[in-house]
């Protein structure tokens, strides 16, 4: 088949979820497939290079465009204006009109197969070229995110702004979804949300993998006492997650091992987070880093503390493939096939997750006999060749729709 592929950017370096994920599932099917990949770059910048794509036969189109940044009075002011538009903010901060002239000048000089979005948000760059068959990838429900902040926001102002935006996105979501003829859900917790804006024959389930050869341990001795977290310390729900660890968690775990040390391991983290962890004894942020591997390996815990999300942890998926001792909240684990006491450690209160971590401390065994099956399970069930083939599935399906024939 011939596709095209819209996203919001080029996935890498790897240094995020959703980039991994598209990366690795692309990587497989270019073999199979002819693909060509159109997407934004900061205007005024080189960004990387489209050489990995340009190795696997992928074309690859990058459009400039202004990107504004997530602090300043510019930004604040685009969130205020924003008020005033139909559309969410993370919908109308990612229209473009070059990448839709772009989109459209490929479509009338090309024939495709089909249009694969490859995030939800990016359906407003597609509102006048769905012609031919299209899947979009809901990589989360974006409303439910939004709703999750509203339950955990305090502040009274930041409360009623997002407020506003979960309603709007879920308006767009209602909207936007039923447009594309196959919708791919990462959880089955998302599928049977989007279910209730669509059939649910039309929504598939491909979840987030793992490079099972690439995440493994190198067998050395753990730090006693370490915890490691990983994640893009630029998107909100990961901060929240890591401040509600520090305020809420941290103390508790200090006050029973005081020798215990964080490590917080993820690129660009935002200043509320540096601010927050200049005065945290035994807590270290790393910012971006090369290979999040030694990070892992060498720590006794891997922690997922999340209180807002959707779709599926590929983080967690890293740590299960290194054998690690997991701890997370029920939502941290939401979209994977998990078990609780056998594959990992789930609590959502502060104490219990302390209460987690210390088990973990204390019984070397439970480490590794759940370490251990954490690794099988992936192995059996996340590997990205697996779920590329169930993701190929999807296009066919969607490319044979009796819609457009």
């Amino acid at each position: 088949m011939r596709v095209l592929v819209v996203d919001e950017e080029l996935p890498f370096p790897l240094n995020s979820g959703k980039r991994i994920r598209t990366f690795n599932l692309l990587k497989h099917l270019a073999s199979r497939h002819e693909i060509v990949f159109v997407c934004r770059q900061h205007e005024g910048t080189e960004g990387p290079h489209p050489q990995p794509f340009v190795d696997m036969g992928i074309q690859t189109i990058v459009v400039p465009h202004l990107i504004r940044k997530k602090s300043g009075a510019k930004f604040y002011l685009a969130l205020i204006a924003n008020l005033f538009s139909k559309f969410p903010y993370s919908a109308s901060s990612h229209y473009s009109r070059r990448l839709m002239d772009a989109i459209k000048d490929l479509m009338s000089k090309s024939t495709f197969d089909l249009v694969l979005c490859e995030w939800t948000p990016y359906a407003i760059n597609l509102r006048e070229c769905l012609s031919v068959p299209s899947v979009v990838v809901a990589h989360n429900v974006e409303s439910e995110i939004w709703r999750r902040s509203f339950q955990v926001e305090s502040h009274r102002l930041k409360r009623a702004y997002i407020y506003i935006q979960w309603k709007k996105m879920e308006q767009f979501e209602r909207h936007a979804l039923p447009r594309f003829t196959r919708i791919i859900a990462l959880s089955d917790q998302d599928k049977t949300i989007i279910s209730e804006w669509l059939s649910p024959e039309r929504i598939s389930l491909v979840s987030n993998g793992v490079d099972v050869n690439y995440f493994c341990t190198s067998g050395l001795s753990k730090k006693p006492h370490s915890i490691v977290f990983t994640g893009a310390l630029d998107w909100h729900p990961t901060v929240d997650s890591i401040l509600y660890f520090l305020d809420e968690i941290w103390p508790r775990v200090l006050k029973a091992f005081p020798d215990t040390s964080f490590t917080v391991v993820g690129r660009r983290p935002m200043a509320a987070l540096k601010e927050r962890v200049a005065y945290s004894d035994g807590v270290t942020l790393t910012g971006t880093v090369d290979d999040v591997r030694p990070y892992i390996d060498e720590s006794s815990v891997y922690v997922a503390p999340l209180r807002i999300g959707s779709g599926s942890r590929l983080k967690i998926l890293e740590a299960l493939a290194m054998g690690k001792a997991v701890v997370s909240t029920t939502i941290g684990a939401e979209g994977l096939e998990v078990v609780p006491e056998e594959h990992l450690l789930i609590a959502d209160n502060a104490q219990s997750f302390a209460t987690a971590i210390g088990r973990f401390f204390q019984d070397p065994k439970l480490r590794e006999s759940l370490g251990s099956a954490g690794r099988a399970l992936v192995e059996k069930k996340y590997q990205w060749k697996c779920l590329a083939d169930r993701l190929e599935q999807v296009w066919v399906k969607a490319a044979n729709s009796s819609s457009f024939k």
